[in-house]
């Protein structure tokens, strides 16, 4: 009895003695990880996924490029911890180009290596590059060879979000830097992509403005039948249905309205108007109760902070009145789609792509061709001096694009443009410039139509060189 107790007992501390068994390697096991903006964390988790398919011999070292560090620093931090997670003991290194890190890491023992450029364009965050072995055969010949496995390319792409787009457009401290630019002249315009909001229904109207008083602009968008805000991250703040205001007694077909900030008063407020209902609103935003109040009935669309329309019955245009503050009346060639103000000037774009840029409201407009619908006037290069910022004129263009242009001269498209790119699929019908980051450098945002009815907010936010 005694030897079997003592049999028993020895055979208990024996496997208490025992390490626990070593897990191996799994997809599932790299998502208990730090985190960061969710496009990121996807990207991450796919690349890590490819990595640990490959089995590559431990410790992994990582190199990052790209035009952002901050970017390049987060891919990075979160793929180490990924793969740490599989236990493949990375290390992320710091070296002048791709090819310089893999003598670093074969000078440091590290046995595999992951080179990646990681960079935002096109609304997709991605990341490119390779995973190869670093030992060297340096018996096989004058020319040091480079084990057969593993070796692969890494090519994986996400929707980028705002987050994303945040890191990839923090840039380091430059004469090109807003700082500087007052004594360096303008900054180069360069604008970098992503989704924002996306919408159940398409953008009708589309503004930003301070509305809690932090320095940093809000977004709000006007739907057929709602006024939404929405922060600097997409989230959604407040809200407000329209449906028991009167309805129009002509509406146009599609949506079609337009919402406006008024800074003053303060605290500031917002003025809407979607051409569904007989007239628009007054609203003021209520940032702890998270809910927008109205204020007043307003009689005329409003184009800008002072200025008002009226919308052509029936139609997705307003006729070419326009009040101007003090009771003064300006009248448009023609009537307009699309209205930007900023004082002095004023951009009216017309249906047929042509629009009518007042330098100052007492001053002949200058004609300009081949605008489209979503159009405006913002400073993007920090010279004080607004930019011209317009879509494709095609009513379905494939793919609608942005173009920026600078103000000079009789016609600024003919100068050429300072910066383009292409947009997601849609329609691009709005656009509007704002600071939502305090960092004196505006943002532009793009409300986009789909085809399903759906519409969606593309951020665009200036980047490095």
């Amino acid at each position: 009895m005694r030897r079997a107790l003592a049999t028993l007992l020895l055979s208990t501390l024996a496997l208490a003695a025992e390490p626990p068994p070593v897990k191996a390697p799994a997809a599932a096991a790299l998502s208990s990880n730090p985190s960061g903006p969710p496009s990121v964390e996807r990207l991450v988790q796919l690349v890590a996924e490819d990595v640990v398919a490959l089995k590559p011999e431990p410790p992994v070292a990582l190199h990052m490029s790209g035009a952002s560090l901050e970017l390049q620093r987060a891919v990075g931090t979160l793929l180490a911890s990924r793969l740490a997670t599989a236990e493949l003991g990375p290390a992320v290194l710091e070296a002048p180009s791709p090819e310089a890190a893999e003598n670093l890491a074969r000078e440091k023992g590290l046995r595999s290596l992951v080179r990646l450029t990681v960079s935002v364009q096109g609304g997709e965050l991605s990341a490119r590059g390779d995973l190869l072995g670093t030992w060297v055969n340096f018996w096989s010949g004058r020319t040091p060879s480079r084990p057969e496995t593993p070796a692969a390319a890494i090519v994986r792409a996400v929707e980028a979000d705002a987050g994303a787009l945040a890191l990839a457009a923090i840039t380091p401290l430059t004469s090109s830097s807003p700082s500087m630019s007052m004594s360096m002249g303008p900054r180069p315009v360069r604008l970098m992509g992503a989704v924002l909001i996306r919408l159940e229904q398409a953008p009708a109207g589309l503004a930003a403005g301070d509305l809690d008083g932090d320095g940093k602009d809000e977004v709000i968008v006007l739907t057929e039948r709602a006024v939404s805000v929405f922060a600097a991250d997409g989230r959604l703040l407040a809200r407000r249905e329209m449906e028991s205001l009167p309805l129009s007694g002509a509406p146009p077909r599609e949506p079609f309205g337009m919402v406006a900030v008024l800074p003053q008063p303060q605290p500031a407020r917002i003025a809407a108007w979607s051409a569904r209902y007989a007239h628009g609103e007054v609203l003021t935003f209520d940032k702890a109760k998270g809910t927008l109040r109205p204020m007043g009935a307003l009689d005329a669309a409003p184009l800008g902070v002072n200025e008002r329309g009226t919308f052509t019955p029936g139609q997705t245009t307003f006729l070419p009145e326009v009040r101007l503050g003090e009771g003064r009346l300006l009248t448009v060639p023609a009537p307009f789609t699309t209205a930007s103000i900023v004082p002095p000037r004023m951009l009216f774009v017309h249906l047929d792509g042509s629009a009518s840029l007042y330098p100052r409201p007492t001053t002949p407009p200058v004609h300009i061709t081949g605008l489209g619908a979503g159009s405006a006037l913002g400073d993007l290069d920090g010279d004080g001096t607004p930019e011209l910022i317009t879509t494709s004129p095609q009513l379905f263009p494939l793919p609608d694009t942005v173009r920026v242009y600078p103000l000079a001269g009789d016609d600024p498209t003919s100068h050429g443009a300072l910066w383009q790119s292409a947009l997601p699929p849609g329609r691009a019908l709005q656009v509007v410039t704002a600071e939502l980051d305090g960092d004196r450098q505006r943002e532009v945002l793009v409300g986009l139509w789909h085809p399903d009815g759906t519409g969606e907010v593309f951020l665009m936010r200036q980047g490095g060189p």
